[in-house]
Order: C-alpha cells, then sequence, then structure tokens
C-alpha cells in the first residue's frame, strides 16, 4: 500500500472514530477509560462459541450464525453497539486500521462479523454504520464479507456470554459498559484467542488469525512459524519464549542426531560391498 494511501486511509478512520466517538477528547491519548468489573473478559479459552443464534444482516437478512459460520476459516468476532457514544468508535477503529495491513482479507482468510449487543438496534442503523466504514476504507470489497448483525438480547447474550465477553447496562448513563477485545475462533467454532485492540498491530492481528486458522490461513512456513511463539496477554504481543527455544533446539538436536545416525548406518552398510569388489 502507497504512503499516501495509507495515511488518507489512517485520516479517514481517524476522523470517523472522532466522529462516532465524541468521548474520546476527555480519555487522552485516544484510550477509553476502565469499565466496570461486570463489563471483563471471562476466559473461555478452548471453549466452544454457541453458535446456534438468529441475528438480521444489515440488509435484513435472517442469519442462523451456525450455518453462516463456512467452517473452513477462522472468524473474528467484533462485538460493540452503533450508537455507542464512546469506546465502541475506538475499537473498531483500532481493529480496521490495522487489518489492511495484516496483509488479510475478508472471506479470504476469515469471517467477519461485527455484533451489536443493544437489542434495541436494527438493520437500518447497521447498514448505516457498515456503508461509512466501508466508505472510510475504501474497501468496497469488503462490502459482502463483512457482516453487520443485531438481534434479541438474549440471542445476543446467548452468543457473547459462550465467548466470554461480558457487558453490563448503565442505566444512569445510558450507554453500555463492555470490554475493548476481539474473539477469535477457529473454522469449528472455539475460542482461540483475545486481542485487546488498545495493543493491537497489524503482525499480531495477522499471527492470531493464522494461529486460529488451524493450517488453513497463511503458508506452511508462516503457520509452522506461528507454533513457535506464545502470545503474551500483558503486552498483547507473540514473543519468543526461553521454553519455545529449548523446544526447538530439541527437535533440531533429534534430526541432527537422526540425520548423522543415518549417514553412519550408510556407510556400515557400505563397507562389505567395497570389501568384495
Amino acid at each position: 500500500m502507497a504512503p499516501l494511501t495509507r495515511l488518507i486511509r489512517s485520516v479517514s478512520l481517524a476522523a470517523l472514530a472522532a466522529g462516532l466517538s465524541p468521548l474520546c477528547a476527555q480519555w487522552g491519548h485516544g484510550l477509553p477509560p476502565v469499565v466496570d468489573e461486570a463489563a471483563t473478559m471471562e476466559d473461555k479459552l478452548g471453549q466452544e462459541a454457541d453458535l446456534d443464534v438468529r441475528f438480521v444482516d444489515e440488509s435484513g437478512t435472517p442469519i442462523h450464525l451456525a450455518e453462516a459460520v463456512r467452517g473452513d476459516l477462522p472468524v473474528v468476532l467484533n462485538f460493540g453497539y452503533f450508537n455507542c457514544p464512546g469506546m465502541c468508535g475506538f475499537v473498531l477503529n483500532q481493529l480496521l486500521q490495522n487489518l489492511p495491513d495484516s496483509g488479510l482479507t475478508p472471506g479470504q482468510d476469515f469471517q467477519f462479523f461485527t455484533v451489536s449487543v443493544h437489542h434495541d438496534e436494527g438493520p437500518e442503523l447497521a447498514a448505516q454504520k457498515k456503508a461509512t466504514y466501508v466508505a472510510a476504507l475504501e474497501a468496497p470489497a469488503w462490502t459482502d464479507d463483512w457482516s453487520f448483525l443485531t438481534g434479541a438480547e438474549d440471542q445476543i447474550r446467548k452468543l457473547s456470554g459462550s465467548v466470554g465477553w461480558r457487558f453490563r447496562f448503565d442505566d444512569v448513563a445510558k450507554d453500555i459498559d463492555h470490554p475493548f477485545t476481539v474473539v477469535l475462533l477457529s473454522p469449528g467454532g472455539k475460542v482461540v484467542r483475545y486481542l485487546d485492540t488498545r495493543q493491537l498491530t497489524p503482525k499480531t492481528l495477522r499471527r492470531a488469525i493464522i494461529e486460529a486458522g488451524d493450517g488453513k490461513v497463511g503458508g506452511f512456513l508462516e503457520s509452522l512459524l506461528v507454533t513457535c511463539y506464545t502470545f503474551d496477554p500483558d503486552t498483547g504481543a507473540y514473543r519468543v519464549t526461553a521454553m519455545t527455544v529449548m523446544r526447538v533446539g530439541g527437535v533440531l538436536t533429534i534430526f541432527g542426531l537422526s540425520a548423522m545416525i543415518y549417514v553412519l548406518w550408510r556407510r556400515e552398510r557400505a563397507k562389505p560391498r567395497l570389501a568384495t569388489t
């Protein structure tokens, strides 16, 4: 991507986030405030997401999520709500700023669902928000491969609860407290990774999607490389740990010894032949 195009896209998304998030100026450095404890992530890593839920997409089409998830690609779940006065714009803006530079594309490398957790929001508002973001990204190809979903409260809580994404209605402020987290599912619907958008980078996002893809995203060598990294939730990034180095060293040692034994074995087998010639 050309530097000028990247700059234009970043400025557009920043302006969009500012428009959707008028509280950003009060946060300092663009970071959202700490939310209520009832609106934090619950660890559901390794568990199956409950995809037996029904929503409506931005075109008004009923969606049974278990049928919409293809099963051959990982899934990126972005929760929030479209009339959010604060952090939702920040979360989605951070995700979308990093996604183009990750080199991965919705529909080709992963499935992308933005789910409203406000049961009063409907497909008309979802369509407006989707059109605004697609235009800011200058990515019309994403239109068919990025779904904005709305639905009933029981369906919303069924899905969000199954992946550990907890939220709370604030009757005083008239908004919803929620985490800053994006949830990644395996092609089979298992919760694989949580990404804090405040720490997100294109490299981390790419590695997380490849990890969630279970070998179905990225090349063989890149998928193998990702297995050598350990995700650090404190920094929100993948890093090589001492244990990983030891494991890799152990594997290489085994291969090296096996190769040496094979060469010696071949030499021993060749000796009788040389003696008889």
